[in-house]
Formats: C-alpha cells, sequence, structure tokens
C-alpha cells in the first residue's frame, strides 16, 4: 500500500470513528510531537553541563563506577 493509499484509509477510518477513539489518537500524537523538542530550560541546563565537561572533560566517573556504586547502594 502506497503512502497515499495508508493516507486516504486513515482519512477514512478518521470520519467513520467515535470520539473516544479520537481522543486517544489526538493525545498519541500530541505526545509523540511534544517529545522531540528541547524546552529552553533543558538546553540551559545541556550548554551548561557541556560547558562543564570541556572545561574539566576528566573530572566525570565512567559508566562502570557508577554502576558499581549502585550495585552496592541499592543492590541491583
Amino acid at each position: 500500500m502506497s503512502l497515499q493509499e495508508k493516507r486516504k484509509e486513515l482519512a477514512k477510518w478518521i470520519l467513520e470513528t467515535d470520539e473516544n477513539i479520537l481522543n486517544e489518537v489526538e493525545a498519541v500524537y500530541k505526545l509523540h510531537s511534544k517529545s522531540e523538542e528541547i524546552s529552553d530550560a533543558h538546553k540551559t541546563i545541556l550548554d551548561k553541563r557541556l560547558k562543564l565537561h570541556k572545561e574539566s572533560p576528566k573530572s566525570g566517573r565512567n559508566w562502570n563506577e557508577v554502576k558499581s556504586e549502585l550495585s552496592l547502594k541499592y543492590g541491583v
């Protein structure tokens, strides 16, 4: 089935479906479309962390150290 045929089929389905299903589909669509956006506040946090990393790239810990600490602390 081509993309155009899929769109026509979906449009037909939307016209025939009930409001509850449309509300659920809309909620999923909104959730998906928002998940790709990064807020300005998050961008600021990421910029600060990147700056700190560039200033001192060896100041962090590697994943094995973190994982070991979490395993000891939480028994995971």
